[in-house]
């Protein structure tokens, strides 16, 4: 029987574009099925308040809804679809991403400015040829600008900037007009926005340097169609477009081989992004790029699949890196396991596996005190840059960490959520039953629900033995009644 391919799908809510690539797995390589692109400029429609306006929302949700004809079949398990500065800054982020998923037909991230550049980084090298060299790749986006240093597959530094191709031209050529004033502002601001990266990312720190998405794309396009190079961009050749940006005048004027329209009104300020990179970063000459966050996020699916989970990577890390007990962790991790499995037979294999994370960095925040440790795991868990985690994602664990002891009322809002429930419920019976900090055999639960209430059955004999987990349980059963909420415990 042949075997069928596997597809993989990659979305990019993009600050200036919406992008959709679906990959085909061959090997271990992902090669391009097929890719689209729409230009949204979801950047520049905030209205006063900061929220994405009614018409941006429209053009963007359209969008998707073609893009959920393009993914069709494709398992849900096999897409991610990611949204980046746009989105984590829209002060109504929260209401259209539910508008857009349902558009989509795929759940939607909102990815952190530093996760953003590693999947840049990673899509970029998958693009490149193998290499011992320390690589920068700069990525200009929308509204955000990232920068990444790193080595074959492995990033060593990244940051994201503020600034974008769409801002940029926003806030210095609203009027259309282009000068030598405007230009040299727009530029003079990019570099004060990139100025403290200069220690970290500025020559010699890196051994040849690289251009990803759209806006370096049509520069070096520009560059390659006036015979000036095979696409690569220098100093020079900045300071030459700069000149010839200029003398058009009007933004509706902009004509360059090459050029695509889409691309006509936010050149401006995208070329007055670079200039600030280049000249900030001491780069003298910068070689175009595929890949990019698309493709960083195929093969972080195909990781995932692979059981080469980036996400898994990063807990064993941090836990190793801040002291933490290991063997309590794990040993909470697979009980909290079990007892999920038996109030959610049938639970989504992401949120299990978010609330098995949570239960290895729930005492995390002991590295910094372990007076109210929980409130500290939830500060660094909701806070660092964690490779492989989604804002949302990270929060969900936060919450968990914050609720894995004491009073439920700190996070009765978020039991609305009837998944976190039940991982939160979960978690906190796991770090009782663990509580003695050695191996135990555990008795056989048995659980019955209803709507409002859990009936956790434990044999009589096992309780008795475990007279400070018999307390424990009942004090926990005294807590989820105060918010109104019944766990009963019963002897079988």
């Amino acid at each position: 029987m042949e075997e069928k391919e596997i597809l993989f799908g990659a979305v990019d809510l993009g600050s200036n574009s919406f992008r959709v690539e679906i990959g085909r797995l061959e090997g271990e390589q992902i090669v391009t099925q097929s890719y689209w692109k729409e230009t949204v400029r979801l950047a520049g429609g905030f209205d006063e308040n900061g929220a994405l306006t009614p018409e941006i929302q429209e053009r963007a949700l359209a969008a998707l809804a073609r893009f959920k004809e393009r993914l069709a079949n494709i398992p849900l398990r096999h897409v991610r679809a990611v949204g980046t500065q746009a989105l984590r800054v829209a002060a109504n982020s929260g209401a259209f991403l539910q508008k857009a998923e349902n558009a989509l037909g795929y759940p939607i991230e909102i990815l952190r400015g530093r996760e953003e550049a590693r999947l840049v980084f990673q899509g970029c090298a998958h693009r490149l040829p193998l290499s011992d060299k320390r690589r920068l790749v700069v990525d200009i986006g929308g509204a955000s600008t990232e920068f990444i240093i790193g080595c074959g597959y492995e990033t060593h530094s990244c940051e994201s900037y503020h600034v974008g191709c769409v801002n940029t031209s926003i806030s210095f050529f609203a009027d259309g007009r282009l000068s030598r004033k405007a230009f040299e502002k727009a530029r003079l601001a990019c570099q004060a926005e990139f100025e403290e990266s200069t220690s970290t990312f500025a020559a010699p720190a890196f051994d040849e340097a690289f251009g990803s998405a759209g806006t370096f794309g049509a520069i070096s396009e520009i560059v390659r169609n006036l015979g000036w190079s095979d696409g690569t961009v220098t100093q020079e050749h900045i300071d030459l477009l700069a000149e010839a940006l200029i003398a058009q005048k009007d933004i509706q004027s902009i004509h360059f081989v090459g050029l695509k329209d889409d691309r006509r009104e936010v050149i401006a300020g995208g070329l007055a992004v670079l200039a600030a990179v280049m000249s900030s970063l001491n780069i003298t000459e910068m070689k175009p790029v595929s890949g990019g966050l698309r493709v960083g996020l195929l093969y972080d699916l195909l990781g995932r699949r692979s059981h080469r989970d980036t996400r898994e990577i990063t807990v064993s890390g941090l836990l190793s890196r801040l002291g933490i007990d290991q063997t309590q962790a794990q040993r909470v991790r697979n009980i909290a396991g079990e007892i999920h499995s038996a109030l959610v037979p049938n639970a989504d294999t992401d949120d299990r596996q978010l609330l098995l994370w949570a239960a290895q960095l729930h005492e995390i925040g002991t590295s910094i005190s372990t007076s109210g440790y929980h409130r500290h795991s939830q500060y660094i868990i909701g806070n660092a840059d964690l490779a492989g985690f989604s804002k949302r994602d990270q929060d969900m664990m936060a919450t968990m960490a914050l609720a894995q002891r004491g009073s439920l009322k700190k996070v009765l809002d978020a039991l609305a959520n009837d998944v976190l429930l039940r991982q939160i419920l979960a978690l906190r019976l796991a770090i009782i039953f663990a509580h003695a900090r050695y191996d135990m055999e555990l008795p056989e639960i048995e659980v019955r629900q209803n709507h409002n209430a859990t009936s956790l059955l434990i044999p009589s004999l096992w309780l008795d033995a475990h007279p400070l987990t018999d307390y424990m349980l009942a004090r926990e059963s005294d807590y989820w009644h105060a918010i109104s909420y019944e766990i009963k415990i019963e002897r079988k």
